[in-house]
């Protein structure tokens, strides 16, 4: 997009003109560096604002990106004299308020410290979110609600961002977009760095000369196939994802919990076949107090012989009052019933033995098609929150283009389940043992909140601490 100095007119590229002109509902534009994305929707924010008395929100992650990329794109293109103070016009910067002269206002709002309360206050016919992969998906939901504006014929929802993969961006637009399944309420486009004719003449060619190859493929094509930041990059839902079965009885059945205070409390619900395959085959994902854990557990793993229970050891923490002295969650746990061990907190060593179960290894068996090439953690497709959070979970960014070694910490956002599952393979589980006679590893009569494996011998590993041994019998797994 450039100005005409010709014609006195700005003048968007095909693709800027698309997403402007757009009549969509909701409207994405994915693209590359220096693609027009910015310019393309602060355009389409003062199009929309062409209509009398019209309220839109022009929004942004933290506000010095704000102020210092968004907003003063805005005004590279907005007259001034369509705010001029003297026909009713006003800016002011403090407030971050702009009335046009057509009485239309516009807010600019930084979205990281935003309550939801100020957003639920709103009544806007249009907003714009620039560089939307930095915000969550309720803040995206809380502005759909907020387009409200009866005074206008239509409202409408835009962003601008780099592709995200695994982001609610890719599930509501890019995705269905690539699988022709896209609702007529939804228009999406992506461009590439090379789509911009008016960039500087050398731009494009530094971008491609000093980023690494990730970082052009995402960041100049504008491609969404990249999996930078993902920590679990081997996992394919056409291998990893199967359809529920019934689980036989003699395998050994595990359960871990991540206890979330103020977040939800994550479990998972595995299970382990001889040739030491886990399947999670449930789960369960909901905030509340731990009596209402405790009554779902006791629902879930009523028909079930669980072998091992296993909790975040945080758990253990005397951080509550109760009977007139400190408490910890894990006795609440204890007095409902239910007594879990503490797993293996290690997270990177976790994270490294999760990846180790999901990497598809050449020689091994697949359980289920019996074929060559097999990973050895498998997930139900019920386990639809689980799922999501796999996709998603990411190493922390960097908050730099400086090329330098992936950061080892993951973003604490999301990643319950993710936290459960890694203390479930951290625990060095044995696979069920064969026996002659034919007995189940555990007898109906044994009491149900038990744990057999407690009896277990134990190795001492420097790295992984207290673990299961396998008594002797080789799991087949990598350590």
């Amino acid at each position: 997009m450039q100005f005409n100095t010709n014609t006195g007119k700005i003048e968007p590229t095909p693709k800027q003109s698309s997403f402007i002109f757009s009549n969509a509902r909701y409207s994405c534009f994915s693209g590359g560096y220096g693609s027009g994305k910015t310019f393309a929707g602060c355009l389409k924010a003062l199009v929309l604002s062409s209509y009398p008395g019209n309220v839109g929100l022009i929004g942004r992650l933290s506000y010095p990106e704000l102020r210092d990329t968004t907003r003063k794109t805005f005004f590279e293109i907005c007259p001034p004299e369509y705010y001029d103070s003297s026909h009713g016009g006003r800016w002011s910067p403090t407030e971050n308020h702009l009335r046009l002269v057509n009485g239309s206002e516009i807010l600019f709002r930084h979205l990281d410290t935003i309550s939801e309360a100020e957003l639920k206050s709103l009544n806007i016919g249009w907003f714009f979110i620039d560089q939307a992969e930095e915000i969550s998906l309720p803040v995206w939901r809380v502005l759909q609600s907020r387009l409200r504006l009866n005074r206008v014929p239509r409202r409408y929802g835009f962003i601008s961002c780099n592709p995200e993969p695994g982001s609610w961006i890719d599930d509501i637009f890019h995705k269905p977009y690539e699988e022709k399944k896209l609702s007529s309420d939804y228009f999406y486009l992506d461009s590439s760095t090379a789509d911009n004719p008016y960039n500087p003449p050398d731009y494009l060619e530094s971008l491609i000369r000093d980023y690494p190859e990730e970082m052009r493929k995402r960041y100049i094509e504008g491609r969404w196939d990249v999996l930078e930041n993902i920590i679990y990059k081997e996992f394919n839902p056409k291998v990893h994802v199967v359809r529920p079965f019934s689980i036989p009885k003699e395998w050994e059945h595990i359960v871990s919990l991540d206890h979330g205070m103020v977040n939800p409390t994550g479990i998972v619900f595995g299970a382990i076949d001889y040739d030491y395959n886990v399947y999670i085959y449930n789960e369960y994902y909901s905030p509340g107090i731990v009596s209402e854990h405790a009554k779902a557990l006791r629902e879930l793993t009523a028909e079930t012989e669980i072998s091992l229970w296993i909790i975040d050891p945080s758990t253990r923490a005397k951080t509550r009052e109760k009977y007139g002295q400190m408490w910890s969650v894990m006795e609440e746990y204890e007095d409902q019933g239910f007594y879990f061990i503490p797993g293996n907190n290690q997270k990177l060593a976790g994270i490294n033995r999760v990846k180790e179960f999901l990497t598809i290894k050449e020689g091994r068996i697949n359980p289920l098609t019996r074929e060559k090439k097999s990973p050895r953690l498998f997930i139900f497709q019920n386990c639809v929150n689980f799922i999501w959070e796999i996709k998603q979970y990411k190493w922390r960014k960097l908050r730099s283009l400086t090329v330098r070694n992936a950061p080892e910490e993951p973003i604490d956002f999301a990643d319950h389940l993710m936290d459960a599952v890694r203390l479930m393979i951290m625990s060095r589980f044995p696979p069920p043992q064969k026996t002659a006679d034919g007995l189940l590893l555990i007898s109906p009569n044994d009491p149900k909140n038990i744990i057999s494996m407690e009896n277990t011998p134990r190795i001492k590993d420097d790295l992984l601490g207290d673990q299961f041994q396998d008594n002797g019998q080789d799991p087949g797994i990598e350590i």
